[in-house]
């Protein structure tokens, strides 16, 4: 099943009120790993599924539980 992909930009819009995180942060946060599933670059852009979640550390109960939820399904 193919998940459609959208702009980083875009994800923050639906996930997060007025004030989310800046353009930079979202960009830091697709480099370091911080969304899960991975976002995907594309020449200069960054993409990702709309069901992507900022889970912070690959050791955190955050990234524990999105990956139980993305093995579930």
């Amino acid at each position: 099943m193919t998940r459609r992909l959208i702009t980083l930009e875009a994800w923050a819009r639906a996930r997060y009120a007025e004030g989310g995180p800046s353009r930079w942060t979202l960009r830091k946060w697709a480099r370091e790993g911080k969304i899960y599933p991975h976002p995907e670059k594309h020449g200069r852009s960054y993409y990702v599924r709309e069901d992507a979640r900022y889970v912070g550390d690959y050791n955190g109960p955050a990234f524990m539980e999105a990956l139980r939820e993305s093995t579930a399904t």
